[in-house]
């Protein structure tokens, strides 16, 4: 019974070591305020904040939405008002603060899981709050898309490339300089989407001949084990040298498919169609695109990617 319980003991204090290096190697990113370290900050900013969530208690669990794709969803939740604003940026920000603070008391021989337990509830808070903000203000980056949309530039391809400013931009946002969210973000939004649809537009011109023979390519290179291989093998140096080039999206998706992750093993459409929340055919396609701009500034410095066989 007592080597039992010993046993046990460790398993326990193993997986809580686990969990607290898991906590340590989360990178926590905040906006600091001077606020933050006043005696009465946590009354000041997080009472005001839990009223105003109890005020807006939307209908839509932020936590899961798929951006890219509820559209139907998307006036669910109601523009932030001016005085709303502060509370929810100040609030997320200050959350994210403590647990950064909590975090370095954490004792990595003999973690506390009450310590733990703390610091992941504020992270969790942060990330609710932050998805809130984010959902509040999709409609901006479909305002933006409706004018940008073109031959070159499908409705869908420039909202999906538009939610990755929006995050970043709610992420680092200082509110305390007065200007409005929606300023900032469309600003924000508006120059990414810019250089994205101007992107595309330049690519398809360039390479609308090439895509066609590309798409079947994919398909049938699956037939062959032996040039799956030669194929994976040789782009996947070129990859390496070329991947600063594209946006942090196409990288994922090329560092996935072409084995380039933590793992090291190529995963199929359907894997990264999951986890990204589209289609398996969604997926193809950003692969088809993120090849042929790869393949553009490979040119530029004197590479070759080979032709999918």
């Amino acid at each position: 019974i007592q080597k039992s319980a010993r046993m046990k003991k460790l398993c326990v204090t193993r997986e809580l070591q686990q969990r607290a290096e898991a906590i340590c190697s989360v990178k926590i990113e905040y906006v600091l305020s001077d606020q933050f370290d006043q005696v009465d900050a946590c009354d000041q900013i997080l009472i005001p904040l839990q009223k105003l969530c109890a005020a807006l208690n939307p209908d839509t669990d932020s936590e899961s939405l798929d951006f890219t794709s509820q559209y139907s969803q998307l006036y669910s939740v109601p523009l932030l008002e001016k005085e709303q604003e502060p509370v929810l940026f100040k609030g997320m920000n200050y959350l994210k603060y403590r647990a950064a603070v909590l975090r370095e008391e954490i004792d990595l021989k003999s973690p506390c899981i009450g310590l733990l337990d703390r610091i992941e509830q504020k992270l969790k808070d942060a990330q609710r709050i932050r998805d809130y903000i984010i959902q509040a203000n999709l409609r901006l980056v479909v305002s933006i898309a409706k004018g940008l949309t073109d031959r070159a530039n499908s409705f869908d391809d420039i909202v999906s490339d538009g939610q990755l400013p929006l995050i970043r931009a709610v992420e680092i946002f200082d509110v305390e300089r007065g200007n409005r969210f929606s300023t900032y973000g469309t600003w924000a939004v508006r120059n990414f989407l810019f250089r994205s649809t101007k992107q595309r537009r330049k690519y398809r011109s360039t390479f609308l001949s090439g895509v066609e023979p590309v798409a079947m390519g994919l398909s049938d290179f699956r037939s062959s084990q032996r040039s799956y291989e030669s194929y994976h093998y040789t782009i996947h140096g070129v990859l390496k040298k070329v991947l600063d080039s594209l946006d942090e999206r196409e990288q994922m998706i090329l560092k996935r498919r072409f084995g380039l992750h933590q793992s090291g093993i190529p995963q199929k459409f359907r894997e990264i169609a999951e986890d990204l929340g589209v289609s398996t055919e969604r997926v193809r396609q950003l692969t088809i695109r993120s090849l042929n701009r790869l393949r553009e500034a490979a040119e530029e410095q004197n590479l070759e990617i080979p032709e999918i066989i």
